[in-house]
């Protein structure tokens, strides 16, 4: 959440539980700005942020967006070009995405509430290896009538 406090107008952010931030947000994304222009829409300075996202963890997104930000205000939404970086944003609405410096969270925090599950297929596949690895060492062991010598185990 966004607050503007006083006539110097400092960005506040409200200290919440992330899970709660990600729920009001219309989407959180993990990637890296990757390029940022300046522009003036209807005499407010604007910052525009090139996102390759890395990995979505709400909504719908693309693998590239553009988000808006203030320019020139304490909440310009600043981040280091091509470093991993964990964003809660929102839609605007005429459909463009907008952040502030509310918006940013850690990469590690945001994939650790949960990111989308990764490997999952090759998780089955091994799995059903390994059981098949198994089964057949029993059923071979089974054919052959061994059984282990324990110790204090009746005699077949």
């Amino acid at each position: 959440m966004l607050a503007f406090t006083g006539t110097a107008q400092a960005c506040v952010c409200v200290a919440e539980p992330l899970d709660e931030r990600v729920d009001r947000a219309d989407a959180a994304v993990i990637g890296r700005v990757v390029g940022e222009t300046t522009r003036e829409l209807n005499g407010a300075r604007q910052k525009l942020l090139t996102f390759e996202v890395d990995q979505s963890v709400k909504g719908d997104v693309e693998e590239t967006l553009v988000i808006r930000s203030p320019s020139g205000s304490d909440c310009d939404l600043e981040t280091t070009k091509n470093a991993a970086t964990g964003l809660l944003l929102t839609r605007a609405p005429d459909g463009g995405w907008l952040g502030t410096t509310c918006s940013l969270v850690t990469a590690g925090e945001l994939v650790a509430l949960g990111g989308e599950p990764r490997g999952g297929v090759i998780k089955v596949v091994l799995g059903i290896l390994i059981l098949a690895i198994v089964l057949s060492w029993a059923l071979r062991r089974r054919a052959r009538g061994v059984r282990p010598n324990l110790p204090g185990a009746p005699e077949p």
